[in-house]
């Protein structure tokens, strides 16, 4: 068997968030998984992102030996948030089915579909080329659809999702990261139960590895001006969901003597001008800049001994597909309260860790405990050592091969034959394609030599 897996959820934006890190985390795992089972792999990247390319690729090549790696070339500035860029994000994504189609798969994994190709040019379909290639999707949530008030008020950006969302429909397999996530699809989807497959979740090695010493936590301390006590949220992101506003308000009713002795610490990337939005909102619930450390993006390496110096680690999302950050934390020894939304109860596993994240009232409550409670600290920290334990990526791995490997079956067995490369449409059958659908954009001639030569560059590295 032959098993294509598209990693630009490492090469994209998402590479400094939860998928990016499930992705390469899993994607190693699975490599590893089916070349045990003696099937090929082929780890397939988009040219848009040269060094990040080289980057998965060196990470490949450094633990998993024996899979091959498959550059394709998309139409470059095709991010879909520019109505002017609809035929070029379009064509992208026909010269990427073609591409990966040209490597003739029994199937191929996505490890992203849904969270990215908004801002950046990663591009993924299913489905456009008209040529039924058996395809499998790491399927994180459904967050824009069930907040669809928040995340769906844009029209142009709906009309983006909801033609993504489509691709999601004709996947052959979802593999999904929880059991919430995958009733969530079985709401929304009405996908059979059987192409819905929960393969869970689990952390990297930066996390899971033994704890390093003080000597390490104390450097990465010092290296973002942390003191030793500090209350710690790596949201992943700014969006609504990671409901910042309210752990800001949660944490402006803390006793002032608590707040003195433990920091409020925000690790994760900031967008332009974010900085200066949080510090205004922190100042207008009375916390003082001194109170509030934003470190920007931090490394895993750095996360990791953040999560390990932290005196408790929070996490008041509204909605995740897994809630990863809280499985990191607890497998570096943290003292971990969080949300009892959505699938964050199925990664934490202690209801009494709980809040309500609606509620300031309740989120400053469980803080002052997982502070100031010996008792409590010590009855999370041995549940944290437990339920880390529960969670592996060979697991995954093997649940996703398992499936992964059914679908192919299935496939042969209803007399579904691989797509052979001489039978793919050529670049003037690709380009009808285009014309077909109707776009409202029209090429320009640079466009169109551009798509030309993409597609030669793919023919020619898929030989």
């Amino acid at each position: 068997m032959r098993v294509v897996l598209d990693l630009q959820a490492c090469q994209s934006a998402s590479r400094f968030r939860g998928i990016g890190r499930y992705s390469m985390s899993l994607g190693k795992s699975l490599a590893k998984e089916l070349l045990v089972r003696n099937h090929e792999v082929i780890v397939a990247l988009s040219s848009a992102f040269p060094n990040e390319a080289q980057e998965v690729k060196a990470e490949f090549e450094a633990s998993v030996p024996g899979v091959t790696f498959f550059e394709f070339s998309v139409i470059t500035h095709c991010a879909a948030n520019n109505p002017k860029n609809l035929w070029r994000q379009m064509a992208s994504r026909m010269l990427r089915e073609h591409a990966l189609a040209s490597l003739e798969p029994d199937i191929i994994h996505v490890s992203t579909l849904l969270a990215d190709g908004w801002e950046d040019d990663l591009v993924a379909s299913v489905g456009l080329l008209d040529t039924h290639i058996p395809t499998a999707l790491t399927h994180y949530d459904l967050i824009p659809l069930s907040m669809s008030e928040i995340y769906l008020a844009d029209e142009n950006f709906r009309d983006y999702y909801m033609f993504k969302l489509d691709s999601v429909h004709r996947a052959d397999l979802l593999l999904t990261i929880s059991d919430f996530t995958k009733d969530e699809a079985q709401k929304y989807l009405k996908r059979p139960e059987s192409s819905i497959i929960n393969m869970s979740s689990a952390v990297n090695d930066d996390f899971s590895e033994s704890l390093k010493n003080s000597l390490g936590v104390e450097k990465t301390l010092q290296k973002y001006n942390i003191k030793t006590d500090f209350l710690l949220y790596a949201p992943g992101g700014f969006d609504p969901r990671k409901n910042v506003d309210r752990l800001l308000e949660a944490y402006s009713l803390l006793p002032t003597d608590l707040r003195r002795k433990y920091n409020l610490v925000i690790a994760s990337k900031l967008p332009p001008g974010h900085r200066e939005g949080l510090i205004w909102k922190a100042g207008t619930l009375g916390i003082n800049e001194s109170e509030l450390i934003l470190t920007d993006y931090v490394s895993d390496a750095d996360l990791a001994d953040l999560y390990r110096g932290c005196r408790a680690y929070i996490f008041p999302s509204l909605q995740e597909g897994f809630g990863l950050p809280v499985l990191e934390a607890m497998s570096c020894g943290a003292v971990v309260i969080a949300s009892d939304c959505s699938s964050i109860p199925e990664a934490h596993g202690l209801n009494d860790a709980l809040f309500n994240p609606y509620q300031p009232d309740d989120i400053k409550d469980k803080i002052i405990l997982a502070l100031t409670n010996k008792e409590f600290r010590l009855r999370l920290q041995k549940h944290a050592e437990i339920q880390s334990k529960k969670f592996s990526w060979s697991t995954s791995a093997f649940i996703a091969t398992d499936a992964i490997e059914q679908v192919v079956v299935n496939n042969r067995k209803a007399g579904t034959t691989t797509v052979r490369k001489e039978t793919l449409p050529s670049v003037d059958e690709l380009l009808a394609k285009m014309d077909a659908l109707g776009l409202d954009s029209i090429p320009g001639d640079s466009d169109l030599d551009e798509f030309k030569s993409c597609f030669m560059n793919n023919v020619g590295a898929s030989a």
